[in-house]
């Protein structure tokens, strides 16, 4: 399902590892109001007032609606950590979305804060992602377990460069080889002096 909603902010050929959410308690924030005036309302007051029901099932459709509106803004709000990089997205509202992106190779560090009681009781706090060489950075403000969070971004990171740093190893590996192969298939292989042999040899055998 994840794929589904957060498609359009990937990039070809990229995969959404885990997503970090805002913590419960702020889309209990949200939806508090939707819920006790939009949705418990008319279902209650169609109970006593049964005849009244068209108006009571327009109030409801609105509070449905309110509800559904506000639990995408809490999930549209959030992370996506992909095997490429770290995305930002934020949703304010039906058309307006936004996201931003920092790719491992510019991520400079991760780090969160938490203030107050209940962000130390509830464990929820703000996560920064930083970018190298830049003011720039992305956040995302009272998500859960920020230090779980903070840690795993930073694998993930190094799990990137290192699998980069292989490729990239090997890919120079392939380029020499065919380079080498290039070369004796157009001038072919000159035997060695016996001399520079012996001094060869002597330098590996010491």
């Amino acid at each position: 399902m994840k794929y589904w909603l957060y498609n359009s902010h990937l990039e070809e050929g990229e995969e959404i590892l885990f997503v970090v959410h805002r913590h419960w308690l702020v889309l209990k924030k949200k939806i508090w109001k939707a819920s006790t005036f939009g949705v418990l309302p008319p279902v209650v007051l169609f109970y006593f007032f049964p005849a009244f029901w068209p108006v009571f099932a327009i109030w409801f459709s609105i509070g449905v609606f309110a509800y559904f509106m506000k639990f995408l803004e809490w999930a549209f709000d959030c992370l996506l950590v992909t095997n490429l990089g770290v995305i930002d997205i934020e949703r304010k509202g039906i058309f307006d979305n936004t996201s931003k992106r920092l790719e491992y190779e510019t991520i400079d560090g991760v780090s969160y804060t938490l203030k107050g009681f209940l962000p130390t009781v509830l464990n929820y706090g703000d996560i920064i992602v930083d970018k190298m060489g830049s003011d720039i950075s992305i956040n995302l403000d009272d998500a859960a377990n920020p230090k779980v969070v903070s840690k795993k971004i930073m694998e993930c990171q190094e799990k990137y460069i290192n699998g980069k740093s292989f490729t990239d190893h090997e890919a120079l590996k392939s380029m020499l080889a065919d380079m080498i192969a290039t070369h004796v298939k157009k001038y072919g292989v000159k035997p060695l002096d016996k001399s520079k042999a012996a001094s060869i040899k002597n330098k590996i055998l010491s």
